[in-house]
């Protein structure tokens, strides 16, 4: 970023919102009321204003990191939820050996297949961002996709 950083933080609220949410709702889902995602963005935007002189990388970067670590602290605090990954939550209702043999399953996969279904089923980026990326076709990311799901439920079945 340059050195005369002085954020409009309206201007950054306003084009960014839907952005941000997006990231909220691909990682809590619907475990979170909707005024905890209200929270999880107002404490991503209060950390890019507060952090603004820090800023090496783009804003939307940025906010999305912050974003996805806003909701993995929310979700610890909530104690309702079962680290698989560093970052990757499930709702304890779902029996914890189900959980574990998934856990497993997903560990048998090679190490670009882990990085493809994390940045897709995780971290919740579109199948174009992931493309660009990892500097693939789309329907290269589609079909790896596809096999990974068919991998997945011939272990699991």
């Amino acid at each position: 970023m340059n050195n005369n950083i002085n954020f409009n933080i309206e201007l950054i609220i306003d084009e960014y919102s839907n952005y941000v949410f997006k990231i909220i709702n691909n990682v809590v889902g619907t475990s979170l009321p909707y005024q905890d995602k209200e929270e999880i963005a107002s404490d991503a935007f209060y950390l890019l204003w507060k952090n603004q002189n820090k800023i090496s990388s783009d804003i939307k970067s940025y906010l999305g990191v912050v974003t996805r670590n806003c909701c993995y602290s929310r979700m610890r605090k909530e104690k309702n939820f079962v680290e698989l990954k560093e970052n990757l939550y499930l709702d304890e209702k779902i029996n914890i050996d189900e959980i574990l043999t998934i856990k497993q399953k997903i560990q048998k996969l090679n190490d670009k297949e882990k990085e493809l279904f994390i940045l897709y089923y995780v971290d919740g980026y579109k199948i174009r961002e992931i493309a660009k990326m990892l500097k693939m076709s789309i329907s290269s990311i589609k079909i790896r996709l596809y096999r990974i799901r068919k991998k997945l439920k011939e272990e699991i079945l």
